[in-house]
């Protein structure tokens, strides 16, 4: 993006108040903030913006995500360690009274596909709520 320089700016090479430079749009969105500099014209510099904001949210989406798959991980991680601890108490049943590891077994099947379907009506009740709401 070009930009006319407000102040004296040096580097690499060094910039005279006036000069137009091309420079990214992320160092121009940097250089127009700090008041280093200004658009060349107004529609780039809203173009720029635009651009920009359209970049910031992406970021933001692709960060939301990402702690999503984090925390899903996370949970994946503690079921997997939950059903090895029912595995352990499931084997110690057996070992102790094998008759009552059937009935231990049918019990915990039927409260965890309770639960489930609970969750299942629960979660389909209040999409259908927000659906009403639209």
């Amino acid at each position: 993006m070009k930009i006319i320089l407000l102040t004296h700016l040096s580097g690499a090479k060094s910039y005279a108040p006036g000069e137009e430079i091309e420079v990214s749009d992320q160092e121009a969105s940097r250089f127009i903030t700090k008041g280093i500099a200004k658009a060349k014209n107004t529609k780039s510099h809203n173009d720029l913006a635009v651009r920009l904001e359209k970049i910031e949210k992406a970021e933001s989406e692709k960060q939301s995500k990402l702690i999503a798959i984090q925390k899903e991980q996370e949970l994946r991680i503690e079921a997997n360690l939950l059903l090895n601890d029912l595995k352990t108490i499931v084997g110690t049943i057996s070992s102790i009274d094998p008759e009552y590891k059937a009935e231990f077994v049918e019990k915990l099947h039927e409260a965890f596909v309770d639960d489930t379907n609970a969750d299942e009506k629960k979660a389909a009740d209040e999409k259908k709520a927000a659906d009403e709401k639209k």
